[in-house]
């Protein structure tokens, strides 16, 4: 059956359709957004271990407004508050209410603006995919597609301050822009291509000396190699060393899953080819969709991991939204409790591996 679903999605994926309408109903811009509580594995609802993740909470993200959908990333804020990002340039904003299970201050709102449409017929496109924020200014960022651009947003969200087309990303693929972004300690970003070839191997990222959204930033260029097979959809620090790095993959016979990675920050070097290491593998039975965002929060000593899916505003797939707790290398070792089940993630070095640079 997963298999038989998997092929109607990329029926959707690939084949155009043509279709004849009446005058178009108005708009449902409801606010309202529901939450239904999942389980990682329906066949075995005990089961709570993926590789060095361990599940505490995932949930079904619904709402009625028509630009609901498509989440391509997300920032985790104090308080379980939660901004996602469409990658039709719809903010989508509500308080996780983990006990009621549900939404709390919900909206759902356009960003208040972004590339122009290339001629005067097309249609607007903010192919938004990367999300950042500066909790020390308020700043926000956004990586967008096809008209490949960073632009940085004032606190609040509330206006345009910036916007850059670099040379160096024009040439990347129409739908292989800056999936992913990272603000390194040093005052440098990261912007990564999904598709676009590096020479060295894997795909191309960008090392920028500051801000990427003003023109005068100057941009170097490196390459990510992920998981064999694998395409890289979002990228989050996790402390000042090292990054989470999060990667999809869909084929008509697997169906869709993801790979989380580990990855050192002292290897994003232009002119190199920087990799990481697998810590989780999601793939069914484990309840799984199309995984774009990812966020990272603490709990005391604890690294809590948010994982997000896009649902490509397809009725056969989902928008979820997951909670696991990164296990140590150390605790993912230890034997399950009765009726628990791990799966292996492979390479499982502890954090200590990554504190020699």
């Amino acid at each position: 059956m997963l298999r038989v679903l998997a092929c109607l999605s990329l029926f959707f994926f690939l084949v155009p359709v043509t279709y004849v309408r009446g005058p178009e109903p108005p708009a449902n811009d409801s606010q309202y957004i529901a939450l239904e509580p999942v389980m990682l594995d329906a066949r075995d609802p005990d089961r709570t271990r993926i590789g060095r993740l361990e599940f505490l909470g995932g949930w079904k993200i619904t709402s009625d407004n028509e630009e609901f959908g498509g989440i391509s990333s997300m920032l985790a804020l104090a308080d379980n508050r939660f901004l996602m990002l469409s990658d039709n340039g719809t903010l989508v904003g509500f308080t996780l209410d983990e006990d009621n299970q549900a939404a709390v201050r919900p909206f759902i709102a356009p960003l208040p603006d972004g590339p122009a449409p290339p001629n005067e017929h097309a249609k607007k496109n903010w192919d938004s995919e990367s999300f950042l924020h500066d909790p020390a200014t308020g700043q926000f960022w956004v990586g967008y597609e096809h008209q490949h651009s960073i632009w940085r947003y004032g606190p609040s969200l509330a206006r345009k301050e910036s916007a850059n087309f670099p040379k160096a990303m024009q040439k990347w693929p129409d739908n292989g822009g800056a999936e992913a972004m990272l603000h390194l300690p040093n005052g440098r970003f990261l912007v990564f291509s999904e598709s676009a070839d590096y020479s060295g191997g894997g795909y191309q990222a960008l090392v920028f000396d500051g801000d990427p959204s003003e023109a005068d930033t100057k941009a170097r260029l490196m390459g990510y190699r992920g998981p064999e097979g694998y395409r890289l959809t979002d990228a989050v620090l996790m402390d000042d060393k090292t990054a989470l790095m999060l990667h999809r993959r869909f084929t008509p016979i697997d169906g869709v899953s993801a790979i989380l990675s580990i990855a050192r920050l002292a290897d994003f070097r232009p002119g190199t080819v920087a990799t990481s290491i697998p810590v989780a593998t999601l793939k069914p039975p484990v309840k799984v969709d199309n995984m774009e965002a990812l966020a990272v929060t603490r709990d005391g000593d604890r690294v809590i991991v948010w994982l997000a899916s896009d649902d490509n505003f397809n009725m056969l797939q989902e928008s979820l939204l997951f909670k696991f707790r990164l296990l140590d290398a150390e605790d993912s070792a230890k034997r399950p409790r009765p009726g628990q089940k791990n799966e292996k993630a492979g390479a499982s070095p502890g954090f200590s591996a990554f504190e020699s640079e």
